[in-house]
């Protein structure tokens, strides 16, 4: 009875908790400080550490799934953005601060598994790069998304070519082409013809990308928000289709960090990862294998395929970094269920309904003037809990008695046409 009862937890471990410890770096080590990393299989992957102070970037290569790494070499520039595009071709891209304050980005590359290492200098450039500036077709044909504009490389990375001055980062391949964010834009370049196209994609308040990331042709980011009137802060996960369709999903408790999206689902970090198998309907919270482990911070996320992952996290306890891997897409929970604050659906921007609430901030009344007729309305409040609901409206407009509220913020959901519409309001 012992043997299947301690068999039958084994299964249980093994089922629902699919975080499990691969290596451990401490601050006393080699690789204390680490800006990135990418595999290009289960066993196979790269690492760029701070050294020196931060001025110089160490290279480091593992062959086993991240058990042991092995030292490349040590450049003297910060380079913080990784890309491996097979076991052999790997490109970074950084910054160099030279003693006059100015910066020119650089691209180093290896073309032998990390022996040897090219660097390449992009002259007439500026601003931060982000942890995703680089999108790579194939192995020689590349983007690279920066706030000076939109480089292009066909060469290996040799020369850079300016093909577009917008501003954008977080570089992403998305169908045929390679997308580049910006506050609510989104760059969408033919990497054919290098147009670029830019699309507007509402994440419903004023904010900048933090995270973003893509599959065929599935968008999504995750940007610190606030109501666009100096009010709460919150964060949106956006999720665009080519084509028009956007559903935004909206976290006011939980600070999301990076996200990711395959075949097996919709991931995002918050302290624990997050995964979504409905679309983003609801969101649960993955479990690690070692119960010490619950004090870890996820903070990257490195899938391979639909279920084979690493995970960078920090230990908030001791400050050691820990390297996790799961060959499940993180498994499958039913605890901790963490709802989104709403979601407002796929809409085609086009056929939206137009819907204007006023006054905001409104005082004893509220006014609800929509393009269409209105089937049902309700006000919630930030948490998502309904507070008020009517329906049977059938009309273009709605006045609500709003005096029953207290001060504070919150959501008016209208439904028409089979499509619902979120707006946030004031309430003093």
């Amino acid at each position: 009875m012992m043997k299947l009862l301690l068999l039958s937890l084994l299964v249980c471990n093994i089922a629902y908790s699919q975080w499990s410890p691969v290596k451990t770096f401490n601050t006393m080590g080699t690789l204390t400080v680490i800006k990135d990393l990418d595999f290009s299989s289960e066993q196979n992957g790269f690492l760029i550490s701070a050294s020196n102070g931060g001025s110089h970037s160490s290279f480091y290569r593992t062959t086993d799934g991240g058990i042991t790494w092995n030292s490349l070499t040590t450049l003297s520039h910060s380079y913080y953005c990784i890309n491996v595009v097979s076991d052999q071709i790997i490109y970074a891209a950084g910054i160099l601060y030279n003693t006059n304050n100015n910066q020119n980005f650089y691209i180093c590359r290896s073309l032998d598994g990390g022996q040897t290492w090219f660097e390449y200098e992009i002259l007439n450039t500026f601003g931060e790069l982000s942890k995703t500036c680089l999108a790579f077709q194939n192995d020689s044909t590349g983007v690279l998304s920066s706030p000076s504009g939109m480089y292009y490389t066909n060469d290996y990375g040799t020369n850079w070519t300016l093909f577009s001055n917008t501003t954008g980062k977080f570089a992403v391949n998305l169908g045929s082409g390679v997308a580049s964010l910006y506050n609510n834009n989104v760059y969408l370049t033919d990497v054919n013809t290098l147009s670029v196209q830019t699309n507007y994609l509402d994440c419903y308040g004023v904010g900048d990308v933090v995270f973003a990331s893509s599959y065929g042709d599935t968008l999504i980011r995750n940007t610190w928000c606030n109501d666009g009137a100096g009010g709460i802060m919150f964060n949106s996960l956006t999720i665009s289709e080519l084509g028009g369709n956007t559903k935004v999903i909206h976290f006011m408790e939980n600070q999301i960090g990076t996200v990711a999206v395959n075949a097996s689902g919709i991931y995002a970090t918050s302290g624990r990862p997050l995964r979504s198998m409905d679309g983003g309907q609801s969101f649960f919270k993955q479990d690690c294998t070692l119960p010490c482990d619950s004090i870890l911070h996820f903070f990257k996320l490195d899938f391979i395929d639909g279920d084979i992952a690493y995970a960078l996290a920090l230990n908030l306890d001791s400050g050691f970094v820990k390297l996790l891997k799961t060959t499940n897409a993180g498994g499958i929970t039913t605890n901790y269920i963490t709802q989104p604050l709403q979601n407002v659906g796929l809409t085609n921007d086009a056929d939206e309904p137009s819907l204007q609430v006023y006054p905001n901030p409104a005082i004893n009344e509220l006014n609800i003037e929509s393009s269409s007729l209105m089937d049902q309305l309700e006000i919630c409040d930030l948490t998502g809990r309904s507070l008020a609901k009517y329906t049977g409206i059938q009309s273009t407009h709605f006045e609500v008695d709003c005096r029953f509220l207290h001060s504070g913020n919150y959501l008016v959901k209208v439904s028409s046409e089979g499509k619902t519409v979120v707006r946030q309001v004031r309430v003093l």
